[in-house]
């Protein structure tokens, strides 16, 4: 990473609109763009499963391919998932740092990082250069991640800890909150059942994701789905064979079906996605 870094005060044309929202607005240490484009967080869990990991790679992939921003923690687990998933559409990402600038916190992160600047991203911190990543900074970070997003997706997340924090931000400053449900009986994912029985929206994926992000930022600026990729037999595909018919990966096909039923090319019939 190279230290290009400049600090935006709150008087700054480019300090981010939604930081205003907070009793604190923090001034910003920025390496690479912020761009203007609405930005979803998508946070989660260190300690999480294969599923949430797939998960929050699509939701990164759908909302890279509406336009939108990835903004995120960096964190081990949902956080870097959500990273990788905007970088491999070639998507727009916004990385809050807990450390300074110039500390990648976990290193074994330094790669996406690396690839968010060089894909016209973003990293940022309210702290120095040189700052170390103390624990007690990221509930801190957390409110920023929340602050410069237009929506928060909780992908799984304990009982206590970061995402949840960021979670009750959001609430705080009036952002829609959306929670991904799991089992009752799974830790990464008893946080987020808690924040859905307390009000929190649940999102079933990544199409449902799109679906609801739309009414909130209105429909995906990029360019949808071409009618090559919407090929499907007058009968349907059955969900689980989406990713065979297509030649893509699960959670490639999930987004496509999204951009379909946003353009009202395919509808759910059962466990069968059909043309209309």
């Amino acid at each position: 990473m190279t230290l290009g870094h400049r600090l935006i005060k709150k008087t700054s044309a480019e300090y981010p609109v939604g930081l205003g929202d907070l009793e604190d607005p923090p001034s910003l240490f920025v390496e690479g763009k912020v761009g203007e484009m609405p930005g979803v967080a998508v946070v989660g869990t260190r300690r999480c499963t294969r599923y949430g990991i797939d998960l929050a790679e699509a939701f990164g992939v759908a909302i890279a391919r509406s336009g939108w921003t990835t903004v995120s923690g960096l964190a081990r687990g949902i956080d870097a998932a959500a990273h990788r998933g905007c970088l491999r559409d070639g998507g727009h990402a916004v990385a809050v740092l807990g450390s300074g600038i110039d500390v990648c916190y976990p290193e074994e992160n330094r790669p996406i990082l690396d690839e968010i600047l060089a894909e016209g991203g973003a990293v940022v911190s309210e702290y120095p250069p040189g700052t170390p990543p103390d624990r007690w900074r990221f509930p801190a970070r957390n409110r920023i991640i929340a602050a410069m997003s237009s929506a928060v997706v909780i992908v799984e997340a304990a009982k206590t800890g970061g995402a949840l924090i960021t979670a009750r931000l959001a609430a705080e400053i009036g952002r829609p909150v959306f929670v991904v449900p799991g089992d009752v009986d799974r830790p990464a994912s008893e946080g987020c059942n808690l924040l859905i029985r307390d009000g929190a929206n649940p999102v079933l994926g990544a199409a449902d994701l799109i679906e609801e992000l739309s009414l909130i930022l209105g429909p995906p600026a990029r360019e949808m789905v071409r009618e090559s990729e919407a090929d499907l037999p007058p009968g349907g595909v059955a969900l689980d064979d989406l990713s065979a018919h297509w030649s893509v990966t699960m959670s490639e096909a999930l987004v496509r079906v999204g951009k379909l039923q946003l353009e009202g090319r395919v509808r759910r019939q059962g466990e069968m996605i059909v043309p209309t």
